[in-house]
């Protein structure tokens, strides 16, 4: 989701009531004029590819982003992107703007969390950095800070008459290091010292001892007895040890006869009341695992780490160690694997074992030791290199050497061949928890760090309230007091509460991500803003819309305007104003149909939208039923997340929605656990499934197609005619059009991705990029092909008409027309207009397409292929993005699928869809830590019986 603001002058709003657009010709805008109240609720609907997010998006937030950016000195322009200036003639009455979209700003950065993004960890870090209590790592014993005269009193506790020496420590280090420092502390008058333990006096022979070995060096300050009227004696001493010890002094307290020496350690800086370990004083670096202060030191502040898996190491079990069972060990240099087939000779005389036995006959404990190597015994090895005499070689297993290789290789090739063998596991150091020793060990209000960004957001704001707003200790850092609790108090009131703030934000849905940056803003407290909002109900169950609409308005009554890109028709009802494109996608929409309230919208004639918010018209199920299934797919024992050993069945050969309020555990469910563990078993993916004990059913599909909203490409260069594998077709059809045959074009001359047919002056870019100096790029279109990415003899060959560039510009809707007499191709095309697809243009960049087009676009690549009736589709929220319309059509589509034999198992929200489904699974009865359990299973005429948070919306 792309968080942007910009702040417009706008001049004396009272004079402009309307937002004003004049002649937009945005995209597939056709000139509109349209008129959107100031300071109401405005929603932009219509079908699909019908122009609301280039109304919305790229023409009033586009004007007053520009606006904005024309305010600013030439440096601020450069860290800021560049929008093009839309195509319209005049929008007046626009005051400060932000857009708050469905793609997210941070994209897949692991280190972004609810926490980070919302504010909520900087807050946390001062409250715990200022007010909270250290605990050892080490012992678990309170961090302290002691003054001169605690440090006193503690040598006192000792009995009395006690002898003691006082101590200032000076180094660690070799003997040649410490010999030439010892001239240093004769010079400074010291007489004796205490070298390993031993005390000396400076000047004796054989002083410090020979090799270059490690020596400690202290320096002794002082000889006393214990008693209380030497106080000023050992104050002063201490004194001088701490400003000569780095604020460190030793007290080596005689013992009974025989005993060593007990020494107690001090310091007037931080230190642990037990072992006297010295901590530096608290930050609130240290509570940033994006900063080294605070960052684990094992897992650099991920909260994982990568590790290599027996699974991917060993992927054919049935193979002998000779026979390459081993796989990822025949990666490297030639004489890498001869040394490493050396030592796996020399390894089954020493185990032993048979080297020719298959990998999974062979015992458990050889192949632990053969992966993992043994922590109490040592295999050592003679190789031999070259003419060289044979060396000593340490075995200490497979998985040691392979990480010793992944880390000394200077190869990002081998590097990343071999990240296919790992997988990502919880940091074992740091428990996940990103951060170090000291920073897990303090305590605010019983709570440390960890703990509290652990906690669901409704549980956080309990506590925030229960022990932060009457103390007052908090007094002198109430801001940050408030700044917590305003953030987490409008996060629970978007129906977010089940989400935990160290919840990664990349895992966030669209949904999700939109309204987490929603309650920021609400804290902001800005009036006067337009905001434009794309679908903030993505991800949303029923019970909770409410919620958000509740939010909407009081942004609303606050004196914004807020214009919501929206299909639900609940959120519609709710508007002051509905704006609706259409009539239909593409090149036949870009037309306001209607503009006017929700209940005129019901009345019109033109509205698509209208019948179904009146109940005249409604998704129809156009599919029979399925009799009674006698074969199930069933996931047993799934505990990962917030699951409670849940038991879920899906009938095979049947659609099957997954429904729960948010939170609930649907994702987990399908996605992290059935998803990930059909991938591995059926497409030989390496997935690890979350914890379950185990899935049935999987031995009746032949593979499994996991559908979701993830982008199809991160770069420009990928388009949906090259994801679905449409493009080859096309540059195999130009190849053999008459010129290319006599040209002796092969199809690869018809790519923008490589030499010979593109302009090599943007490689096949179209675009050129401008280094501005001290502003940020600027791309231009190439001046050589004028934005078509091919040169000039590519352009030159043409089939009906249109070269290779201009059927890249085509939208879906157009190809099938053109292409309507060749199979191979109008079967892609086909699908894709089943899916709702047909405004999409061929060679529309993968970066610009919304999460639900994403999805649909790979929903097309699956039905493409040549169905065989045994494969399982995993659907996320197919209805994103959709008019209901649309979701009819999709809904018709997904029946002939499931009429083929495959089994269909989607995760919605959507209630239409709901009660179109053969078998309903819900999870509940809430989210985060009160869901996870399946509370309902079965056709939709038990469901309306039972009484769940899904069949109250259906009942209501």
């Amino acid at each position: 989701m792309g968080y942007r603001r910009s702040i417009v002058g706008a001049g004396k709003l009272d004079k402009h009531p309307h937002i004003r657009i004049k002649n937009a010709r945005v995209h597939n805008l056709k000139g509109i004029d349209v008129e959107i109240p100031r300071d109401k609720f405005v929603v932009i609907t219509g079908v699909s590819g019908s122009g609301k997010s280039s109304l919305a998006f790229d023409t009033i937030y586009a004007e007053g982003y520009r606006k904005y950016m024309e305010s600013l000195s030439t440096r601020a322009r450069q860290v800021l992107d560049q929008i093009k200036r839309p195509e319209v003639d005049l929008i007046e009455g626009l005051s400060p703007v932000i857009a708050i979209e469905q793609r997210k700003g941070n994209g897949d950065n692991p280190r972004s969390t609810v926490a980070t993004i919302t504010e909520i960890a900087d807050y946390s870090r001062v409250l715990w950095s200022v007010l909270g209590d250290s605990y050892c790592p080490k012992d678990g014993a309170k961090i302290e800070r002691l003054s001169l005269d605690e440090c006193v009193e503690r040598v006192l506790q000792e009995p009395v008459r006690r002898k003691a020496i006082i101590l200032s420590f000076v180094m660690d280090a070799p003997s040649s290091v410490v010999q030439e420092e010892l001239a240093v502390v004769q010079q400074k008058g010291f007489e004796r010292v205490r070298i390993n333990g031993e005390i000396k006096r400076i000047g004796e022979p054989d002083l410090v001892p020979k090799g270059g070995k490690s020596v400690r060096l202290e320096i002794v300050l002082d000889r006393i007895v214990i008693k209380e009227e030497q106080r000023s004696r050992i104050a002063d001493s201490l004194e001088f040890a701490f400003s000569e010890g780095g604020n460190k002094a030793i007290v080596a307290v005689e013992q009974e006869k025989g005993e060593p020496f007990e020494e107690i350690v001090l310091s007037q800086q931080l230190c642990c009341s037990e072992c006297s370990t010295v901590y530096p004083e608290l930050t609130t670096r240290h509570f940033s695992w994006n900063n080294p202060d605070g960052a684990c030191e094992e897992c650099s502040g991920l909260g994982v780490t990568f590790q290599f898996q027996e699974e991917f190491v060993v992927p054919d079990g049935k193979k002998s160690v000779r026979g390459g069972a081993i796989k990822a060990w025949r990666l490297g240099s030639k004489s890498m694997i001869i040394r490493r087939n050396a030592i796996l000779k020399q390894l089954a005389e020493q185990l032993p074992f048979d080297p020719k036995q298959p990998w999974s006959e062979l015992d458990d404990s050889v192949k632990h030791l053969i992966l993992q190597g043994a922590t109490d015994r040592q295999f050592s090895f003679k190789l031999k290199r070259g003419n060289s005499k044979p060396e000593a070689v340490y075995f200490e297993g497979v998985f040691a050497d392979l990480r010793h290789s992944f880390k000394e290789s200077s190869s990002d090739g081998f590097k990343a061949r071999l990240i296919g063998y790992q997988t990502k596991e919880k940091c074992k150091a740091c428990d996940g928890n990103r951060l170090g020793g000291l920073s897990r060990h303090v305590q605010l209000a019983g709570v440390t760090f960890p703990q509290f960004m652990q906690m669901p957001l409704k549980v956080a704001e309990a506590f925030v309230n229960k022990e932060f707003s009457k103390s007052k200790k908090f007094g002198h850092v109430i801001d940050a007091v408030h700044g917590l609790k305003d953030r987490l108090h409008f996060l629970n009131k978007l129906g977010l509460q089940y989400l935990t703030l160290n919840r990664p934000y990349h895992s966030l849905s669209g949904g999700e991500s939109q309204r987490v940056r929603l309650a920021t803003q609400l804290g902001m407290g800005l009036v006067g803003v337009v905001y434009v909002l794309d679908e903030p109900s993505i991800g949303l169950h029923s019970r909770d819309n409410q919620k958000l609409l509740s939010t909407l308005l009081e942004l609303k009554n606050k004196g914004n305007s807020v214009l919501v890109v929206e299909h639900d028709m609940e959120t519609i009802k709710a508007a002051d104003i509905v704006v609706e494109l259409g009539p239909g996608a593409g090149t036949r929409g870009g037309e306001i149909v209607f503009h006017g309230t929700p209940k005129q919208c019901m009345k019109s004639d033109s509205s698509l939208t209208g019948p179904y918010l009146s109940g005249k018209v409604a998704i129809d199920r156009e599919a029979d039923y399925i009799a009674k299934a006698t074969r199930y797919l069933s996931v047993k024992g799934a505990e990962e997340n917030n699951l409670k050993s849940a038991d879920a069945r899906f009938p095979l050969g049947q659609l099957s929605v997954v429904c729960g309020v948010s939170g609930s555990g649907k994702s987990t469910l399908i996605n992290d656990v059935l998803g990930r563990q059909a991938a591995y078993t059926l497409n030989k993916t390496k997935d690890i499934a979350g914890k379950h004990k185990k899935i049935e059913g999987l031995d009746f599909f032949s593979r499994v197609a996991r559908v979701d909203q993830s982008a199809i490409g991160r770069s420009p260069r990928s388009n949906p005619a090259t994801y679905v594998k449409l493009f080859g077709l096309l540059r195999d059809l130009f190849s053999k059009t008459s010129l290319a045959k006599v040209r002796g074009y092969k199809s690869s001359r018809f790519s923008f991705n490589v030499k010979g047919g593109r302009c090599e002056k943007c490689k096949g870019d179209g675009s050129i990029k401008l280094d501005m100096q001290f502003m940020s790029d600027v791309y231009v279109e190439c001046s050589s092909c004028q934005g078509k990415r091919y040169n000039r003899e590519t352009l030159e060959v043409r089939f009906k008409g249109l070269n290779v560039a201009d059927i890249l510009d085509m939208t879906v809707e157009d190809a099938a027309v053109l292409f309507r007499h060749h199979p191979n191709i109008i079967a892609k095309l086909d699908t894709m207009l089943a899916v709702g697809l047909g405004y999409l243009k061929l060679g529309q960049s993968a970066t610009t397409l919304s999460g639900g087009e994403a999805q649909r676009i790979k929903l097309s690549l699956e039905l493409s292929r040549k169905q065989k009736g045994d494969s399982l589709y995993i659907l996320d929220e197919p209805t994103t993005g959709l008019h209901l319309a649309d979701i009819q059509n999709l809904m018709n589509l997904l029946f002939r699928l499931r009429d083929d034999g495959n089994t269909i198992i989607l995760i919605e929200h959507n209630l239409d869809v709901v009660k179109l489904a053969d078998w309903i699974v819900e999870l509940g009865p809430d989210g985060g830590s009160a869901g996870g359990e399946v509370v309902y299973e079965g056709t939709l005429k038990g469901l309306l019986k039972k009484k769940t948070p899904t069949s109250v919306c259906l009942n209501a």
